[in-house]
């Protein structure tokens, strides 16, 4: 594929460590995938963990899961990004990142219990900005939030954020999850 130096710049938000989520749409960020690793050189500063960051790429691009590339510039876009994703992808960040990452479905109980993405928690949004605090004290923890249709997440990830969590990403609903469903109120293994 013949590409100009532009067609090599993404925007990304850093998830943690060399990991970032891919938020835009054009062809070549498309092929590269919604994840990609990206090494930067010593004398380029990684943006900070929860901020977006345009990201110019060199050419090559190794295949892995997720992809691998190398990082020619970057330029922060927003320090404390809002992203919205789906569920599908909230689940193959859970399963990349591994440790101290959270899938927090904020339907009712009953909802909850006719099925839910495995390993999720149920934290509905009138009780959230109390359990959170409890449960999930580290507020470098990355938190994936979902509900049925993406109303209930985006208000919760506002609480959450308030609430002084650094990566909160709204995973939409759970109508669009493409996954086997848990049900239940067992959690279920993590992703």
């Amino acid at each position: 594929m013949a590409c100009s130096k532009d067609d090599f710049k993404i925007e990304a938000v850093r998830l943690r460590a060399n990991s970032y989520l891919i938020i835009s749409t054009d062809d070549f960020s498309r092929q590269i995938g919604d994840l990609v690793t990206i090494s930067f050189p010593d004398k380029l500063e990684q943006p900070p963990v929860g901020s977006l960051a345009g990201i110019s790429l060199s050419e090559t691009i190794r295949e892995s899961y997720p992809p691998q590339a190398d990082a020619k510039a970057v330029e922060i876009i927003d320090e404390k990004a809002t992203v919205v994703t789906d569920p599908d992808t909230a689940e193959r960040i859970a399963w990349h990142l591994g440790e101290n990452v959270f899938l927090i479905d904020v339907r009712t109980e009953a909802e909850y219990t006719e099925g839910h993405i495995s390993g999720a928690i149920l934290m509905p949004p009138e009780v959230i900005a109390d359990r959170l605090i409890d449960e999930i004290p580290d507020r470098d923890a990355v938190l994936l939030l979902y509900c049925r249709s993406g109303n209930r997440s985006a208000a919760a990830a506002k609480i959450v954020r308030e609430r002084g969590y650094s990566l909160v990403i709204d995973a939409g609903g759970i109508i669009q999850y493409s996954g086997d469903l848990v049900t239940g109120p067992d959690p279920g293994p993590r992703p």
